[in-house]
């Protein structure tokens, strides 16, 4: 009767030592060893979101949540879900971390340009004299802010990357600044400076 019961009892032992090596096996760690986000740059304009995409590595990892953070979220902010929305003009980069491994996204927040206006919409010069014009792009925080400028009869007046007129003979030019697809011009009057009392003031709209 004894050695039935020691019998049984170790029976017993090895049903539990198998059940506890089946449990161990069973619940074995897959560390991570990698994370990967898409896109890893990204412009978005403001007011507008996007979501970015974290893929943990391997597939099978143990550990899947994936936390996200932004260093400056008054510029971009970003959700549990990997949402960023554009918040200001600027740039941010977006983090994502799982397991103590991370990667990240900049993104840049882009505020499109609404318009161009000039300091002056008519201007009648000497031949001979200079001018500047001004060009004020909108809104004031407009990420592209590159002014080109163009002459209708660069003979008649030229300009430069500045804005900055010559006159070189009477007649007429239209001098145009674009920016972002988004202009506006001035009309140029060039007349002979023996015709005029006025010499090299650049003037607008002289009498």
């Amino acid at each position: 009767m004894i050695d039935m019961k020691h019998k049984l009892y170790r029976l017993f032992l090895l049903a539990v030592s198998a059940t506890a090596i089946f449990v161990s096996c069973g619940e074995k760690t897959v560390p991570v060893t990698g994370l990967e986000i898409n896109p890893d740059y990204l412009d978005l304009l403001l007011g507008s979101s996007a979501t970015l995409t974290a893929t943990v590595k391997p597939a099978d990892a143990t550990e899947q949540t994936v936390t996200w953070s932004s260093t400056a979220s008054g510029t971009v902010s970003v959700d549990n879900n990997g949402t960023v929305s554009a918040r200001q003009a600027g740039q941010a980069m977006i983090n994502a971390t799982c397991d103590g491994k991370s990667a990240s996204c900049i993104v840049k927040v882009i505020v499109p340009t609404e318009s161009v206006a000039l300091d002056k919409s008519e201007i009648t010069l000497n031949k001979g004299d200079s001018a500047i014009l001004t060009a004020i792009v909108n809104p004031p925080d407009a990420t592209d802010k590159d002014v080109s400028w163009t002459s209708s009869d660069p003979d008649v007046v030229a300009v430069d990357t500045n804005g900055s007129l010559q006159a070189l003979r009477q007649g007429e030019a239209t001098v145009t600044a674009t920016c972002a697809g988004k202009s506006a011009s001035c009309r140029i009057t060039v007349r002979d400076s023996a015709s005029g009392g006025h010499e090299g003031t650049g003037h607008e709209n002289w009498d």
